[in-house]
């Protein structure tokens, strides 16, 4: 099995609330092949594939969450996620009595990405889940929603079979509904769910103002933009304020190469990596570098600098995204945030993996952060994979993965050796570190 199934077998059960005895049942979650519900039932010793549960506390809980679920991505590497983010993305806020296994669910705008770990041995509670994922479990984030709305609507159809109507749910989902089927209230939903807010949590001021600004970034780049800066604006400094303290700042201008836009739209069936490599070998094909490193005047000349001016600018520290703006000559005006040459390095090659995909859209401009977001993935796969080809990586290593191996090559590439360390991961010839295109076991 390659799909996430929630399987509910229905009875009725218990002395609580109308809706909560009518959609008791014996529920089992799976991801893939792993069985997230296997479970050892403490009180009678037994190993269990279900477990009793009702899934109108389930059902409820997604629905609350559903702008954040489908729109707020995980927090950067190494920022500890708010209990408000937790709140909107672990399935244990389900919670109303019942012992919930252990699952993240966080989107990066084309996935759906599901992390779960065994139930923690020190909790004193009368079932321990007993299965974990190695590694994210991804399905399609329009499959997600599909299978999130039949499971809500199957709850409520369920309630009204037992004659039991105008619950908290019901009404809740006739909201999100309705916001659904309306094109400006399902953007300011999203927004508001990318700024890091529950519906009609976050002032409605900052909501439209990062609304009007989208307008002028080209809209795409608001769902990389918001989230880096949601927990950093105010009313008195909305989102636009603060991008512009960057965008009013020195830049350097840049003309990047038209022709390496050519090789179009990523395309929607393949994961942000598979695309990335794709698009780095086609490039690497086109300018005619084989498998030779990349030399610092070819990152500039693609992307159109000035070799002299970059190399003396210096950018303003600790900055949350790096941005390419729109010119009035048709150029872009870069604010680069990285320092040193390794790191400047692969900066730029980010910016030219994402001008390959979005350098075709007239005003859209360019972003990158360090956000875990399907385009930021893309950037850093295709980064890794133009730098670093695996084929002249592994010529250049010959068999031989020693540390000072590792360490010739990211020096002869020109890159660290962490970014040497997962090319190979990826590709399962190193156990560790844990590959790129994949998160941790747990996120946080």
């Amino acid at each position: 099995m390659s799909a996430l199934g929630l399987e509910f077998e229905w009875l009725t059960s218990g002395n609580g609330l109308p809706e909560i005895q009518q959609t008791m049942g014996l529920v089992r979650l799976i991801a893939g092949d792993i069985n997230l519900t296997r479970n050892e039932d403490i009180w009678s010793r037994t190993i269990r594939d279900t477990v009793l549960v009702s899934a109108y506390p389930l059902a409820e809980w997604i629905a609350s969450s559903w702008w954040r679920l489908l729109y707020e991505p995980l927090p950067a590497r190494g920022t500890k996620p708010s209990v408000d983010w937790r709140m909107a993305h672990e399935i244990t806020a389900a919670n109303h009595g019942f012992i919930w296994p252990r699952v993240i669910l966080a989107s990066d705008t084309e996935w759906m990405q599901v992390w779960s770990t065994i139930s923690n041995t020190s909790d004193q509670q009368s079932v321990r889940y007993i299965n974990s994922l190695a590694q994210p479990f991804l399905i399609k984030l329009i499959e997600f929603e599909q299978k999130a709305r039949a499971f809500i609507e199957s709850v409520i159809s369920r309630l009204a079979a037992t004659e039991i109507s105008s619950t908290p749910l019901a009404n809740l989902w006739q909201e999100v509904q309705e916001e659904l089927s309306e094109p400006y209230a399902r953007r300011y939903r999203r927004c508001e769910a990318e700024l890091g807010f529950d519906p009609d949590e976050c002032p409605e001021e900052l909501v439209k103002d990062a609304l009007d600004f989208a307008e002028r970034m080209g809209g795409m780049p608001l769902s990389e933009i918001a989230p880096a800066y949601s927990r950093n604006i105010s009313e008195a400094k909305p989102l636009s304020a603060a991008i512009n303290d960057l965008t009013q700042a020195s830049g350097l201008e840049g003309k990047p190469e038209t022709f390496i836009t050519q090789a179009g739209r990523q395309e929607i069936s393949k994961a942000p990596w598979q695309t990335a490599n794709a698009r780095a070998s086609a490039l690497r094909n086109q300018i005619g570098l084989g498998d030779a490193p990349v030399r610092d005047n070819k990152l500039y000349d693609l992307l159109g600098l000035q070799q002299s001016e970059y190399e003396t600018w210096i950018p303003l520290s600790r900055q949350t995204v790096a941005l390419a703006v729109p010119t009035a000559t048709a150029g872009l005006n870069f604010h680069f945030r990285k320092r040193h040459p390794v790191a400047r390095r692969f900066e730029l090659a980010r910016f030219i993996g994402d001008f390959m995909l979005y350098g075709a859209e007239e005003k859209s401009w360019l972003a990158s952060t360090d956000l875990r977001t399907s385009r930021q993935k893309y950037q850093r796969a295709f980064a890794a994979e133009f730098l670093c080809p695996l084929d002249g990586l592994l010529d250049y290593l010959d068999g031989d993965y020693s540390e000072t191996a590792l360490e010739d090559a990211a020096e002869y590439f020109s890159v660290s050796q962490q970014t040497v360390e997962l090319i190979l991961a990826n590709n399962s010839l190193m156990a560790t570190p844990q590959p790129n295109h994949c998160e941790d076991s747990l996120p946080y």
